[in-house]
C-alpha cells in the first residue's frame, strides 16, 4: 500500500493506492461539513474493462504563491499500457479540493475510452441524507424555471438522477445546473429555524457535455457518482485523455450557506476576474427590435443608451449576413460595425455582438466550400444547421473568425448562443471518433474555442446564453464571465431565474433580459443579480419609461457591489408561474460578508394576502440596525435578533414591490 496526504487547516485529504485501486478521503474540523469516505479515483473504462493500477507510482507536490497546492499522482495501469497522472488541488481559507486527471497511452497501439465518473464519492449516512439541487432554463419543460429539489436519499431507494451540461432549452425533460449539496439531518427548506447546524458538502462538475449524476444509499452510505455520457474516445499512442475536473467541498448550515461556501471558492479559484469593478453592467441588447436593426436606428439606440446610465451595447442576431457568415450586413450596416463601437468608445460603453458560435447557415461560404463541417442541412436554429467544434478544422476556422471580427470591428463583448452548444454528431469524417460528439464537441471544440478568445484577447467580456439559460455547468463559469439564467421573458419567470441560480452561482452568473415595458414592478424585479440587460425598443418609450428606467439603472449600480459579493439568503420561493405573472410572495435578501448591510428585495404577484412579515435571516443578532423601506420609509432600529425573530411586517398591492433596507448603527448593549 502506498498513501499521501494533502492537507491544510481547513481539510486533509488521504490518498492510498492499494489492491489496484486508487482511493481518497476528506475529513476535517469537526462541525464544520460532512466528510468523504474512502472513494475511486481514475474510475474509466477502456477497451471494454475497467483500469486497475499497478500498486507502485510516485507523487509530487506543488506549491504556488497564494498557498494553493497540488499534488500530482503518477501510476500505471495493471498492463502497462496506460498512466495515469491524477491531480489533487487544495486552496487557503476554503474547504474545498479539486480534482482532475489525465490518462495517457504508454504503449504502441490506440486504446478508446468509453466510461469515465469524474466523480464517485462515497458519504457516510448519518440518519438520512438529503439532496438539493436546482434545475436549469427550459422553455418547453416546465412554467417554473430554476425550479429547486430536495430529494431525501434512503437505503433500497432507486437512484436520484440529475442530468447536467449542454442541453437544448427545448429539451423535454429536466435538466439541473452542474451543481449538487448534501446535508445530514433536518432538511432547512422545511425546517429554516431548526436547521442552520446541520454538516453538509458540495460537489461542482467542470464539464460542458452532457453528464449525470446519480445518488443514492446503501451499506450504510451515500454514493454521488458523475458520469460521462456516451464516451467513446480513442487515446492513441502519445496522446491522452483528459478527465473533466470536479470539485467538493465541505460546509456548515442550510443551503444558502452551502451556496455561499461554493460562489466564495469559486469566485477565487474558478470564475474569470471580473472585467472591472463596476461589474456586473447595466446593459442593452438590440433584440427588441427582432433581426430588423441598421446603423442610423442603432446609433439612435447608442444615444438613448448613454441618457440612461448604459454601460454595455450588444447587437443582437441580425447585423451579420448569416449566422456563419460572420461579416456585417452590407445592406444594414453599410460601413461596418465600427462606426458603432466608436460611439460606444467615445460615450464610455463596451460594445459587442451576439454569435451563434456553433450553428452555419448552408448559404455561408464557409459552409459551401466545407459542407462536411454540418453535421447535417436541416434548420437547427434561425434557419442555420449544426455546425460540429469537435472537428478540428472547423474549429480552428472558427476561432480566426472571431479574432478577425473582434479585430476588424472594435468588438469587445461577445454573447454566445444557439441550439445547444455540444452538438451530436456521428460523421465518420470528423477528426472526432464516430459517437464521441459529446466528449470532443465540449473539451475539444466548444471549450477550446472560448479559451483560446480568452488567451488571444482577455480584454473581451464573453457571456453565456446557450439558448436561453442551459449549460449552466463550472467548466462554463470557468470560461465565461458571466451567464443568461432565463432568456427574453417574462417579469415573474425573471425572479424565479435569479432565485435559483444564486444557489449554485455567483450572483454576477444572473443575467436578466428584461423584456416587459418597464415600470416599477417589472424593473426592480431585474434588478438583483449579474448585469441588468434591456432588451426593448428602446427609442419608442415615453418620458415616464425614460424617467423610470433612469431611475432603476441607478437603483442597480447602488445595489451591485452589494449584491455581487453577498451572501444571497433565499427567503421566499417564486414557486408559483401562475398565467405567466405568478402567484403571491416572494423575497430574497443580501447580506454584506461583514453582517453590517443587507437588502432585502419583496415582491407580491398576483393574489394571496395583501399583508406579510418578512423575516430576514444572517444578520448578527446583537448588532443594531436602521431599517429602511425604499417606498415606506423608515421602519425603526432594532437589533438582529429581534429583525430575525418577528420580521418586517409589510402591505403589498398586487403587482407591486418594495426593497427594505437594513444598516448596522452600532452594536447592542443587550
Amino acid at each position: 500500500m502506498l498513501s499521501w496526504i494533502l492537507e491544510n487547516p481547513l481539510i486533509t485529504c488521504r490518498f492510498v493506492l492499494m489492491h489496484g485501486e486508487l482511493t481518497w478521503q476528506m475529513t476535517g474540523q469537526p462541525v464544520c461539513g460532512l466528510d468523504a469516505a474512502s472513494s475511486r479515483l481514475g474510475n474509466l473504462i477502456a477497451d471494454g474493462r475497467p483500469l486497475r493500477w499497478r500498486d507502485d507510482g510516485e507523487a509530487d507536490v506543488a506549491q504556488q504563491a497564494d498557498g494553493t497546492r497540488t499534488l500530482t499522482l503518477n501510476v500505471l495501469s495493471d498492463d502497462g499500457r496506460l498512466r495515469l497522472r491524477q491531480h489533487a488541488q487544495i486552496f487557503p481559507a476554503h474547504p474545498f479540493v479539486r480534482l482532475w486527471a489525465e490518462l495517457e497511452s504508454a504503449g504502441d497501439a490506440p486504446i478508446t475510452v468509453t466510461g469515465c465518473a469524474m466523480l464517485d464519492l462515497r458519504v457516510p449516512l448519518a440518519g438520512r441524507n438529503n439532496l438539493f439541487h436546482v434545475e436549469q432554463f427550459s422553455w418547453n419543460y416546465r412554467p417554473d424555471k430554476f425550479a429547486l429539489h430536495k430529494v431525501q436519499i434512503v437505503p433500497g431507494r432507486a437512484p436520484h438522477e440529475i442530468r447536467m451540461g449542454s442541453f437544448g432549452a427545448h429539451y423535454w425533460a429536466p435538466t439541473s445546473c452542474a451543481w449538487a449539496a448534501l446535508r445530514a439531518g433536518l432538511d432547512p427548506l422545511d425546517n429554516p429555524d431548526e436547521a442552520l447546524s446541520g454538516d453538509g458538502l458540495v460537489i461542482g462538475v467542470e464539464f460542458n457535455g452532457k453528464s449525470r449524476l446519480l445518488a443514492w444509499s446503501q451499506d450504510d452510505h451515500t454514493h454521488l457518482r458523475s458520469t460521462i455520457d456516451e464516451l467513446a474516445h480513442v487515446v492513441a499512442p502519445g496522446t491522452a485523455f483528459n478527465m473533466p475536473a470536479c470539485f467538493v467541498g465541505r460546509f456548515h448550515g442550510d443551503w444558502d450557506e452551502a451556496g455561499y461556501a461554493t460562489q466564495r471558492f469559486a469566485e477565487a479559484h474558478v470564475h474569470p476576474p471580473i472585467p472591472d469593478d463596476r461589474y456586473p453592467w447595466a446593459q442593452y441588447n438590440s433584440w427588441g427590435y427582432g433581426q430588423d436593426i441598421g446603423e442610423a436606428q442603432q446609433l439612435e439606440a447608442i444615444a438613448r443608451c448613454a441618457e440612461l446610465g448604459i454601460e454595455a451595447v450588444i447587437m443582437d442576431l441580425g447585423w451579420a449576413r448569416c449566422i456563419g457568415d460572420w461579416r456585417p450586413d452590407p445592406v444594414k450596416f453599410p460601413r461596418g460595425l465600427r462606426p458603432l463601437s466608436a460611439r460606444c468608445a467615445e460615450l464610455g460603453m463596451r460594445f459587442g455582438v451576439h454569435m451563434a458560435l456553433a450553428q452555419m447557415n448552408p448559404t455561408a461560404p464557409a459552409a459551401q466550400a466545407h459542407p462536411d463541417w454540418l453535421i447535417h442541412l436541416g434548420d437547427d436554429y434561425f434557419g442555420a444547421a449544426p455546425l460540429c467544434l469537435g472537428h478540428a478544422p472547423c474549429r480552428e476556422w472558427l476561432i480566426g473568425e472571431m479574432l478577425r471580427l473582434i479585430d476588424e470591428e472594435g468588438v469587445n463583448y461577445i454573447i454566445q448562443d444557439g441550439e445547444d452548444m455540444v452538438k451530436r454528431c456521428w460523421r465518420e469524417d470528423h477528426t472526432h471518433a464516430p459517437g464521441d460528439s459529446n466528449y470532443a464537441n465540449s473539451e475539444h471544440g466548444l471549450d477550446l474555442v472560448i479559451a483560446t478568445i480568452r488567451r488571444e484577447r482577455p480584454h473581451v467580456v464573453l457571456e453565456n446564453c446557450e439558448d436561453g439559460g442551459c449549460m449552466l455547468t463550472y467548466k462554463m463559469a470557468r470560461l465565461y464571465h458571466t451567464s443568461i439564467t432565463v432568456d427574453n421573458i417574462a417579469t415573474y419567470a425573471t425572479r424565479q431565474g435569479i432565485y435559483g441560480a444564486s444557489y449554485p452561482f455567483s450572483p454576477r452568473y444572473s443575467v436578466r433580459y428584461m423584456q416587459d415595458d418597464p415600470n416599477t414592478y417589472t424593473l426592480r424585479s431585474a434588478i438583483f443579480g449579474g448585469p441588468l440587460i434591456l432588451m426593448q425598443r428602446i427609442t419608442d418609450w415615453t418620458p415616464q419609461q425614460l424617467a423610470e428606467t433612469r431611475a432603476a439603472i441607478a437603483k442597480y449600480k447602488e445595489l451591485r457591489a452589494l449584491v455581487r459579493d453577498a451572501r444571497v439568503i433565499h427567503l421566499i420561493a417564486p414557486r408559483h408561474n401562475v398565467n405567466g405573472v405568478g402567484w403571491g410572495w416572494d423575497a430574497i435578501q443580501a447580506v454584506s460578508p461583514d453582517r453590517t448591510r443587507s437588502v432585502v428585495m419583496v415582491f407580491r404577484a398576483m393574489g394571496d394576502s395583501s399583508q406579510r412579515a418578512i423575516r430576514p435571516r444572517g444578520l448578527h443578532p446583537e448588532m443594531r440596525y436602521r431599517v429602511r423601506a425604499e417606498d415606506r420609509g423608515a421602519l425603526g432600529e432594532l437589533t438582529g435578533a429581534v429583525l430575525m425573530r418577528d420580521g418586517i411586517s409589510l402591505r403589498l398591492a398586487e403587482f407591486d414591490s418594495d426593497l427594505i433596507w437594513i444598516e448596522a448603527t452600532s452594536p447592542s448593549a443587550t
